[in-house]
């Protein structure tokens, strides 16, 4: 569990490291709102393609492999990313993130679970989210400064690094290729527990469809600050640094909305006004994002990141609280996470070329977070 736990840091920090060089390069080869919205939804869109099957691939096979073939495609996309000297070779490159990803992350998940019983479940995927969701900040953060200090090309060189690093990270499998996941035996498990848990199944069976929205449409705005951020940026005079240091502490802050979520479970799984409410803190975070000055910047980034953690929270748990298929709702959760970061910031980025103002991605992520909300008290009314 520990160096599972330690791989989603080094995965999440590496990727975004990288993802903190590429909007500044594409910038610098002259991309426009429209082409920044165009590459922003390369490498989710195809994560969301690819980590369906990748989840599935999951179910089927030894998890850990696919694993460290996600570590050998991220080695090759730092190296594609590091030879592209024009936006579409650029372009071309991105992609290769988000397939590599699409095998890490439903194997890596699953193999939580797998690892865990239903009293360890909800300790070990607090472990996990504090892990990828630090490992996350510490990249923006190292990130901003390297880019000012060193440039992409030194970026992508250690992200490279770290790549290489995390194959060897990643536990061992213990089960051949072809055999099915290890399964906990039924005998083991008292009657109450087992009792427990189905009562926990049925009720993460009911929310688990609203997370999916939430958490989709969440990560469509977080992918939206993460390519229309550095235009504003600039606009401002501010440089990668700030950039940086905003992203870093959305994602520390959202670690810390992991910690207090794992330590005081019942307050906030199965009430859906607490998900509604982060969705709310997201919207407005988005509105106010254009106009505020520095200092409200990183208040921005306060409420930004605590919207972001329990949404992202929320997903995860009702996904793994499952008896089988584990690894498909592993590969659901990410799609959708894919399909959201593809999808909003594709559609700010057109929005606007063809206004002409530079907030306009921030207002497309608001309004699409608000109707999320009303979209899921729908479906609930639906299938209670």
């Amino acid at each position: 569990m520990a160096r599972l736990v330690a791989a989603s840091f080094a995965a999440d920090f590496l990727q975004f490291m990288i993802f903190t060089a590429v909007p500044f390069e594409a910038l610098r080869l002259g991309a426009d709102p429209l082409q920044m919205g165009i590459l922003a939804a390369l490498s989710p869109g195809t994560y969301a393609i690819l980590v369906l099957a990748g989840g599935r691939w999951s179910d089927r096979a030894p998890r850990l492999v696919l694993a460290r073939a996600s570590c050998i495609g991220l080695v090759g996309a730092c190296l594609a990313l590091g030879l592209a000297d024009s936006l579409p070779q650029l372009m071309l490159s991105v992609p290769l993130i988000g397939a590599s990803m699409s095998l890490f992350w439903p194997s890596v998940q699953a193999s939580i679970a797998d690892r865990s019983t239903a009293a360890t479940l909800e300790r070990n995927l607090g472990r996990f989210n504090f892990s990828w969701s630090i490992g996350k900040g510490a990249g923006f953060l190292l990130g901003g400064t390297l880019l000012a200090a060193i440039g992409p090309d030194g970026v992508l060189n250690v992200a490279c690094a770290v790549a290489f690093a995390l194959f060897f990270v990643l536990p061992w499998p213990t089960r051949r290729l072809g055999a099915p996941p290890a399964t906990p035996d039924p005998e083991a498990i008292p009657a109450r527990a087992l009792l427990e848990a189905s009562t926990t199944e049925v009720l993460a069976m009911r929310y688990r469809p609203l997370a999916w929205i939430a958490n989709g449409t969440a990560y469509g705005l977080a992918a939206t600050l993460l390519y229309h951020l550095p235009r504003l940026v600039e606009h401002h005079g501010w440089g990668p640094r700030t950039y940086g240091i905003f992203l870093g502490l959305v994602f520390f802050t959202q670690t810390l909305v992991f910690a207090i979520l794992t330590r005081h479970l019942d307050a906030w799984r199965f009430r859906r006004g607490r998900l509604y409410a982060s969705q709310v803190l997201l919207a407005l975070a988005a509105w106010s994002l254009p106009f505020a000055g520095r200092e409200r910047l990183f208040l921005t980034a306060l409420i930004a990141g605590a919207g972001l953690g329990i949404c992202y929270f929320s997903s995860i748990y009702y996904s793994l609280h499952a008896p089988a298929a584990r690894g498909r709702n592993a590969g659901v959760h990410e799609a959708l996470m894919g399909t959201g970061g593809m999808l909003l910031p594709l559609a700010g980025g057109w929005a606007a070329r063809a206004t002409g103002t530079f907030w306009m991605p921030f207002a497309v992520a608001a309004g699409a977070m608000s109707i999320a909300v009303v979209a899921q008290e729908i479906l609930y009314r639906a299938r209670r």
